[in-house]
């Protein structure tokens, strides 16, 4: 028994519990269940080059059984459409040789966050804060994951319990839910209840909180100068809330708290001493979160290949301090793009292991969270689940992702959290005798929003046919002769922001919105703005006839617009934010953020608040 391959198997009947697989585990085993790695693309023997990961390959199947991996990330490269994904999530799940089932991971966040080609989107975060109502939050997490689940995913990396206490955050933003931790934390709390509910395990990110910073880990290491006081009172509300309510997981933050953590290391990029990251910081992870918040579920670190942590500390000492700080799962540490990569895998488990034998990295911690890993996934009833034929699977997502009742949810909450921040009585449009609509947006794939709301309210009944032209406006500063013509003949003008920090006026997705509503004024012509992205732009537009806020840019493709039923993935925050403004939907939504007065060069006066939270018109 002691050389089957099946764990379980050597359990010789015994209960699964995680004590007992972990009495029958090599550490080698016991590794694998605390790595997570992505096969996003994928280079076969023969090929040539890299593609898109989308139909199983055997030489994956080959890696995941020789080292027992058992957790596995999902990105948009492996999504194609819905038959195909299941193919590929049932031979990745069959991919498992040691009986240990997989979490299969994805971050389906919602809004401007989706790896699915299908299904619904949802609004994202922000927009579901401006509801007002948590169980909206709920919904939301429940389509989410009833639609991952169908189609083999059981782990989403989501919600966002970031508190965005600074609208100059270049990564959180619209991800977060509101910039009050109060406001925000019961949205967290609902919004994890409703993945688990349906079947998906639920990651609070980004622990100890990401919102208060104006840099973004991917690319940089965000410091932070709070107390533990400051950020019990803040950031750790949402996390704490959600710990009450049984999350299952806590994904890390690549950031240091100079006032907080007592471990410092030694850059390899400066050779100077730094404070550690959160995600290496036992102060954080073991001393925070477990003893003093008691925090009992997995915490998995953010991508360790993130430049917050890759550019200071090197692979194999990150990936030591990170599970002696108190990480149970190691997420991306390595990239695996064919073959010829393996060896970066097999070095590291062979230098973890030679850790252990140094004491240098510590076998209570390794044992402590691949118990935590396993317990999850027995709490999960992975052991359990019979596998279904393929074609099964197949007809039953089919019928899930994107069906009616998912979209009809989908499209009410986003109204319910498109916020109308003023309006001088031009909405809803009055579109009587001929009159016409000039739409303008950044790209045509807003304007395909556009025009799907159009031919979806005409459809339903609620509007008639109207004229209209569209304009698309990226890369241009301010307002032409040809934009001008077309706004002397028409009688709206729907402008469409994409505002990104910073919310300078000499930035093109400033400038060119700002010179088109001015011109408008001067004509006469009523003007209605979307503010899609960064609503905190909505000062720079206190002229305009109308302003909406619908939190989330995404547009809409070609072929998801060829079908008013269409299965197919697109953002519908535009698409419902034009309906509101044609009036064929009701924008109830309220700020879930303050917004204050924005300076030339984009900085906040944050001495004048124009918008308080919870406003609308």
């Amino acid at each position: 028994m002691k050389n089957e391959k099946n764990i379980v198997t050597r359990l010789g009947g015994k209960e699964i519990t995680s004590d007992n697989l972990l009495s029958v585990m090599t550490l080698e085993e016991k590794l694998g269940q605390i790595f997570m790695l992505d096969f996003r693309r994928w280079k076969n023997r023969g090929e040539s080059a890299q593609s898109d990961h989308q139909e199983f390959s055997p030489e994956v199947k080959e890696i995941i059984a020789k080292y027992g991996l058992g957790n596995v990330i999902l990105f948009a490269e492996n999504f194609a459409d819905v038959e195909q994904i299941v193919k590929f999530n049932h031979a990745l799940k069959n991919s498992v040789e040691n009986g240990i089932p997989m979490l299969i991971g994805v971050d389906q966040e919602g809004g401007r966050v989706v790896r699915m080609n299908d299904g619904c989107s949802m609004p994202g975060n922000m927009c579901i804060g401006a509801t007002a109502d948590a169980e909206n939050a709920y919904k939301n997490g429940y389509i989410i994951g009833k639609e991952l689940k169908a189609v083999g995913v059981n782990c989403d990396f989501a919600p966002v319990l970031d508190v965005n206490n600074n609208p100059a955050n270049p990564s959180c933003n619209l991800r977060s839910f509101s910039a009050d931790h109060a406001y925000a934390a019961p949205f967290g709390v609902r919004m994890a209840q409703g993945l688990q509910d349906a079947g998906v395990a639920a990651t609070g990110k980004h622990f100890p909180g990401h919102g208060d910073t104006t840099v973004d880990s991917h690319t940089g290491l965000p410091i932070v100068y709070k107390t533990l006081d400051e950020l019990m009172k803040a950031e750790f509300i949402p996390f704490i809330e959600a710990s009450k309510s049984g999350i299952y997981m806590y994904m890390t933050a690549h950031m240091t708290f100079p006032l907080v953590a007592k471990e410092s290391y030694i850059s390899k990029q400066t050779g100077k001493e730094m404070v550690a990251p959160a995600t290496l910081s036992k102060t954080f992870l073991t001393d925070i979160l477990r003893d003093q918040l008691g925090y009992e579920g997995v915490v998995i670190t953010d991508s360790m290949q993130m430049q917050a942590i890759s550019t200071h500390i090197g692979l194999n000492p990150s990936l030591i301090k990170a599970i002696n700080a108190g990480a149970d799962i190691l997420l991306m540490f390595i990239t695996l793009r064919s073959v010829e990569d393996e060896y970066k895998l097999a070095n590291v488990f062979k230098d973890m292991a030679a850790a252990v034998e140094t004491g240098e990295l510590s076998l209570d911690r390794i044992n402590e969270s691949a118990k935590r890993v396993l317990d999850l996934k027995i709490k999960m009833g992975l052991f359990e689940e019979v596998d279904k034929p393929l074609e099964e699977k197949i007809a039953y997502a089919k019928s899930v992702i994107g069906c009616a009742e998912h979209r009809e949810i989908e499209r009410k909450v986003t109204a319910d959290g498109v916020t109308l921040i003023q309006n001088n009585g031009v909405l809803p449009l009055d579109l009587s005798g001929g009159k016409k609509v000039l739409y303008a947006s950044a790209y045509a794939n807003k304007t395909t929003s556009f025009e799907f709301a159009v031919k979806r309210l005409i459809s339903e009944g609620k509007i008639s046919e109207f004229p209209y032209e569209t304009y698309t406006y990226n890369g241009q500063s301010e307002i032409n002769d040809e934009l001008k013509a077309k706004v002397d003949e028409t009688d709206y003008v729907i402008v469409v922001t994409e505002t990104e920090n910073p919310v300078a006026l000499d930035k093109p997705y400033v400038s060119f919105p700002v010179s088109l509503c001015k011109y408008c004024k001067e004509k006469g012509k009523k003007v209605v703005v979307i503010s899609s992205f960064l609503p905190y732009d909505a000062p720079i537009y206190k002229d305009a006839d109308a302003l909406l806020i619908c939190y989330c840019t995404k547009g809409m493709s070609k072929e998801a617009a060829s079908d008013l039923n269409t299965v197919k993935a697109y953002g519908v925050n535009v698409v419902v934010a034009v309906e509101c403004a044609l009036g064929g939907m009701t924008p109830a939504g309220k700020l879930p953020v303050d917004i204050f007065e924005v300076n030339p060069d984009g900085s906040y006066d944050f001495d004048k608040l124009v918008y308080p939270l919870g406003y609308s018109k």
